[in-house]
């Protein structure tokens, strides 16, 4: 019974954990963040601008 619930809860956990990132964060963002942490490629740098009338 123990291992039927920790299974479920791990399933559960992944489950969310992916829907989480394909609905609010995206694939290619991530992807993008994980070459970034590795090394692999550069930080962009957004700039913003906000015209003063």
């Amino acid at each position: 019974m123990k291992r039927k619930v920790f299974l479920g809860a791990i399933l559960w956990t992944l489950l969310i954990t992916v829907v989480h990132v394909s609905l609010n964060v995206g694939w290619t963002q991530l992807g993008k963040q994980v070459e970034v942490l590795t090394g692999q490629r550069r930080q962009e740098l957004i700039v913003g601008f906000l015209p003063v009338t």
